[in-house]
């Protein structure tokens, strides 16, 4: 693979297996293993920083995505979600939670499960 002009081949440090082994595509640990453990139920995580959200939403700052599934698999990820990962925001259907905490739902998760952490 060619270097840019402005840039040379000793301008990189090569990572080690150890260091590669935790790449994860520039999520956090936590957000990962939430996504990770949302498959492992059966959702499919559909989107992370693309698609329509709020102008200041933790999708655009690489700290949210969101999973559709069946309204059981849906429901089970978010009841496991809010005791077991410290979530910024959990949102499912009327259920919002913001640091742990309800707070009045706001609408549009009828058909997915929002997780920012």
């Amino acid at each position: 693979m060619a270097t840019p002009n402005h840039l040379s081949e000793e301008s990189f440090e090569t990572l080690g297996a150890d260091q590669l082994g935790r790449v994860n595509g520039g999520y956090s640990d936590a957000l990962f293993a939430a996504m990770q453990h949302a498959v492992g139920m059966g959702l499919t995580v559909n989107s992370t920083v693309t698609g329509g959200h709020a102008t200041h939403s933790y999708h655009y700052l690489g700290r949210a995505f969101d999973a559709i599934g069946t309204e059981s698999q849906m429901q089970g990820y978010f009841n496991w979600a809010k005791t077991n990962v410290k979530t910024t925001e959990l949102i499912h259907r009327n259920q919002f939670l913001k640091n742990g905490k309800p707070v009045a739902p706001i609408g549009g998760h009828d058909g997915h499960v929002h997780t920012a952490i």
